[in-house]
């Protein structure tokens, strides 16, 4: 049986060179729009938003290329699993057909700007992307997924193959969909953007935007930028203003690549079924891999998350015959009780902040499908899924089941966090790799030991809204099951929506 082998970061991170952004040093720069986040959709509007004449900064708390756009199995296609099926169900087949549309245009416009790029990265377009069901009970959701499809004009084909090497019992296929690198195609995005006059600022956290007075203040770790319009596109929205941070639930997923042995076929594919494992196949470093994700759960609500690589691990092997492994990682995404992403103003009444939020695992063109909407409603200009988008919808909207079991959740968590009794154990039970929360002097206390013995502590309530971090073995992290902020073992934040590190605690 296979054991978790290979480097802990993704493929795309490891094979891809920092841009050439010049300085990224902190500097209040004029500016018409600032854009907090260099992912996907961030980079692509300060471009979009850049072409249209608007002086643009963007401010990203890490490093360009290092965000969840470069940790996913990065398909451009606009085929996504059954949520043609799913939308309709829910919002009709207008709402549907708008998501598609959407899609479409982010898989065109992501086409012409990879194609318009200096750097190589990896584009192939013409593949055929493929759900699959393997048994039976599974087969009427293909086929109301073709059907929906069918219907609202997409080029799909319902049958019973899949580039996989096992059987399956059906299959709907959408021809001449695409793959490429995304690091190296968000690297050169940000290079083309800085080229042609555009600012980036990384190692920078937003904490706040205050959109009084008709110009927006940006407050972030270095200081105060200032502009018309802000865009938030941090994945999970930190500002908690416009209601998507209570009905966006958070996941992690779960990668791995290993050499694919000659002969056995490893197209771009995705099953129906559960556990996910959503699969391609890329040639990197001189070897053909293939790149499997899946394995997901939600935020903080699983300890042993080291075990779901093994588990992909063995699925490689048992399926594809995979035995050597190269990378292996994990990814954060976001999803909205309707499965239409939350695009737009940010809130009702607020006329110059904007999000982007809630893509379901599905980044690539929708990611860029929002960066274009944004750019349309900055501009002025009139977008034909702005509507079935609309941010606001997350607070005008009557909530559905979706959002009330999320949020019985979340206030469950923090009610047991307050009420359910001190945590039991103590310091001296933790050994080396160990971590627990806590109770020392009285504070709840996030505590673990280092594998050579030292102890970290921190303070186990999240900074976000209060509930109670949860650990995270396979990444070494604090995870808060309620809004899917993550911290590293010394309270740093890692993911947001919280801006505020785990406080410090002493030994008793």
């Amino acid at each position: 049986m296979p054991v978790r082998a290979g480097r802990h970061l993704s493929p795309w991170v490891e094979t891809m060179s920092p841009p050439d952004l010049g300085s990224t040093a902190f500097r209040d720069v004029p500016a018409d729009v600032v854009v907090i986040g260099a992912g996907i959709t961030g980079i692509t509007a300060a471009l979009l938003l850049q072409r249209a004449g608007l002086r643009v900064v963007v401010v990203e708390a890490e490093q360009v290329g290092r965000s969840v756009t470069t940790a996913s199995t990065v398909k451009v296609t606009f085929g996504h699993k059954t949520l043609y099926s799913t939308i309709e169900q829910g919002l009709g087949l207008d709402a549907a057909a708008a998501y598609a549309q959407a899609n479409v245009a982010g898989f065109g416009q992501l086409l012409d700007l990879a194609r318009s790029l200096s750097t190589d990265c990896m584009l192939e377009h013409g593949h055929p992307h493929i759900i699959y069901a393997e048994r039976e009970d599974e087969v009427e959701q293909i086929q109301k997924e073709a059907d929906v499809a069918q219907r609202i004009g997409l080029p799909v084909s319902l049958g019973h193959e899949a580039p996989v090497p096992f059987p399956v019992a059906a299959a709907v296929t959408f021809e001449n969909q695409a793959h490429f690198h995304p690091g190296r195609y968000l690297a050169a995005l940000a290079e083309t953007f800085v080229r042609e006059g555009g600012t980036v600022i990384e190692g920078v956290r937003a904490r706040d935007v205050d959109e009084d007075g008709g110009v927006c203040q940006v407050d972030t770790t270095a200081g105060c930028l200032s502009a018309a319009h802000v865009v938030v596109a941090t994945q999970y929205p930190f500002l908690d203003r416009g209601g998507q941070f209570a009905q966006l639930s958070a996941r992690r997923s779960y990668g791995i690549a290993g050499v694919l042995p000659d002969g056995v076929p490893a197209g771009m594919t995705i099953n129906v079924g559960s556990p996910t494992h959503s699969t391609r196949s890329a040639t990197l470093g001189g070897e053909k891999l293939l790149i499997v994700v899946g394995e997901g759960h939600e935020v903080g609500h699983v300890t042993d998350s080291a075990e779901r690589w093994v588990r992909l691990e063995q699925w490689a092997q048992e399926r594809f015959g995979v035995t050597e492994f190269r990378n292996h990682w994990s990814a954060q995404e976001t999803s909205t009780p309707d499965h239409v992403p939350f695009v737009g103003f940010i809130a009702p009444g607020s006329h110059r902040i904007y999000t982007a939020t809630g893509y379901d695992g599905w980044g690539m063109t929708n990611g860029t499908a929002a960066a274009i909407l944004i750019r349309d409603l900055i501009v002025g200009e009139h977008n034909p899924w702005a509507a079935t988008f609309d941010a606001r919808r997350a607070e005008t909207s009557l909530p559905g089941k979706g959002f009330t079991k999320h949020n019985l959740h979340v206030a469950k968590t923090w009610v047991k966090d307050r009420v359910g009794g001190a945590p039991t154990g103590s310091l001296q039970d933790l050994r080396a790799g160990d971590a627990a929360v806590l109770d020392v002097s009285g504070e709840r206390t996030a505590a673990y030991r280092g594998d050579q013995g030292e102890l970290h502590m921190v303070s186990a309530v999240c900074t976000h809204m209060g509930c109670d971090v949860a650990w995270n073995d396979g990444e070494k992290s604090w995870d808060c099951p309620c809004h899917g902020s993550r911290f590293n073992y010394d309270g740093a934040v890692l993911h947001g929506p919280a801006t505020s590190p785990l406080l410090p605690r002493s030994p008793e």
